[in-house]
């Protein structure tokens, strides 16, 4: 790995969007990303709609991680969201469909908190999963 960090946010941005397939930019973000030894993304974390209490998620990646990697990256994320800007949670929306990414969720620690019905414009539902500040304080991702 060439580097996980917050190098190049506007690149990773639109990289991370054209992965997503979301058309419009978010007038402000993070973005933490992992780049390979060939400069290529492999993985981008975008944080937008922050509030004083919650930053949403996206997260796009193209390969399976080792174990030392995946926790520098998300120990990046969750101190920037808990750390450093002071959420009190964050979330993530994931499609039905999408039951890798739910699974991914789980395994980082956010609970699945209800379904918005026909949320995409083919009417497929998007669910809702969320990660408390206090359950990182108590989770591996914190420790680590």
């Amino acid at each position: 790995m060439k580097y996980i960090g917050y190098q190049d946010e506007e690149m990773a941005e639109k990289w991370a969007r054209k992965y997503l397939g979301i058309k419009s930019a978010p007038s402000v973000f993070r973005a933490l990303s992992a780049v390979d030894d060939a400069g290529e993304f492999t993985c981008v974390i975008l944080l937008t709609n922050f509030t004083k209490r919650n930053i949403d998620i996206n997260i796009a990646a193209t390969c399976q991680w080792t174990p030392k990697a995946t926790i520098k990256m998300f120990n990046g994320l969750f101190k920037m969201v808990f750390d450093e800007l002071k959420a009190v949670r964050t979330t993530a929306l994931v499609a039905a469909s999408n039951t890798d990414s739910q699974k991914f969720c789980e395994h980082l620690g956010f609970l699945k908190e209800g379904t918005m019905r026909k949320a995409y414009d083919d009417d497929e539902d998007m669910f809702i999963y969320g990660f408390l500040n206090n359950e990182y304080r108590k989770h591996d991702w914190c420790r680590s």
